[in-house]
């Protein structure tokens, strides 16, 4: 498909883009949160799945960046992670949880119409280099672990940004990604079932979950646990078998099938059958692929930004995945 357009990039003018500050109003804004003070995670839900006060709190300021990355290309993309202090650095596990969030997390909120070609076929690939990044790092430097958080926060803080960490992997459309999924969804499940005591229901159905093609789609239609009863173990285990049911899809068919209208390819017949039997999932729209695919076929893209910013912009999706009237998932 193609790296995106290349523009030469001076890597000091990137600097003046990818600043300390975005990536703490990115963290601040998505988790607005005392560090070390209980979590509603109901709530916590609902701003993930249902609502959405992030993206008109950083758009202002996220958009340059990703106009600007966007223009670079995928094969001449310098390491995003040489614009983060050194991992050993204190400040490194927010600066760069709030770059990836830039990347994977922010063209999901912000991004419609022909602009999501960005998000899945460009924006996604850049996330998951930086990922690999941070995820390759020593034990205690990697800026997801909890024994480096627990002098910096609460477990149900860490519980909340460890989600975020772990979406790039999830996103992927490489087995080896979903396999690190996996392995990094089992130690959220295995600190947090050694920190409370309590065991993750979701162990007994493991194979069903691991087995079944259709599940993700039917879950996250169900929606999030919501209610007086939602506590951050109930919420936690959920989400990670809701992560965990991404792995079936990419296992059977390498990629995710409900992409490839957004991504300009062209589906095989069980891809079909299984849209079909989804309801059409997560697919975007007749008129987008059309012109997704009159972009690809000719080496173009349509630059970023086109439908993104004009009156739809204020359209209301949930963040993690898209929730308007197109489905957008993963």
């Amino acid at each position: 498909m193609g790296g995106g357009p290349v523009t030469p990039v001076n890597p000091d003018e990137l600097s003046h883009i990818l600043t300390p500050a975005l990536f703490t109003l990115i963290v601040s804004a998505r988790l607005p949160y005392d560090r070390h003070a209980t979590i509603d995670f109901a709530e916590f839900g609902r701003n993930i799945f249902l609502e959405d006060h992030v993206g008109p709190a950083v758009q202002d300021k996220a958009w340059p960046a990703l106009i600007a990355l966007s223009k670079i290309g995928l094969d001449r993309m310098p390491d995003l992670s040489s614009y983060l202090p050194p991992p050993a650095d204190p400040a490194y596990p927010e600066q760069c949880l709030g770059l990836q969030l830039l990347l994977d997390h922010l063209p999901r909120l912000l991004f419609r119409g022909i602009d999501e070609r960005w998000t899945y076929a460009y924006f996604s690939e850049v996330s998951q280099r930086l990922g690999k990044v941070w995820y390759a790092l020593p034990p205690a430097l990697r800026p997801d672990k909890w024994e480096r958080w627990q002098k910096l926060a609460g477990l149900d803080y860490w519980i909340a940004l460890r989600f975020w960490f772990g979406t790039p992997f999830v996103h992927s459309e490489r087995l080896e990604n979903q396999h690190i999924a996996m392995a990094y969804t089992d130690e959220t499940r295995a600190v947090l079932e050694s920190e409370s005591g309590q065991t993750d229901p979701y162990r007994v159905k493991r194979k069903e979950i691991l087995s079944d093609l259709v599940g993700f789609p039917r879950v996250y239609r169900a929606g999030p646990p919501l209610g007086d009863d939602v506590a951050r173990e109930s919420w936690t285990f959920w989400m990670c078998m809701l992560m965990d049911i991404h792995v079936p899809i990419i296992e059977r068919f390498g990629r995710y099938p409900y992409l490839n209208a957004i991504k300009g390819r062209q589906s095989t017949g069980e891809e079909t059958e299984w849209i079909k039997k989804v309801n059409h999932f997560g697919e975007t729209t007749e008129a987008v692929a059309k012109r997704v695919k009159e972009d690809v076929d000719a080496g173009r893209w349509t630059p970023l930004g086109t439908d993104s910013l004009g009156p739809a912009r204020s359209e209301v999706h949930g963040a993690f995945y898209s929730t308007g009237d197109d489905e957008k998932a993963s």
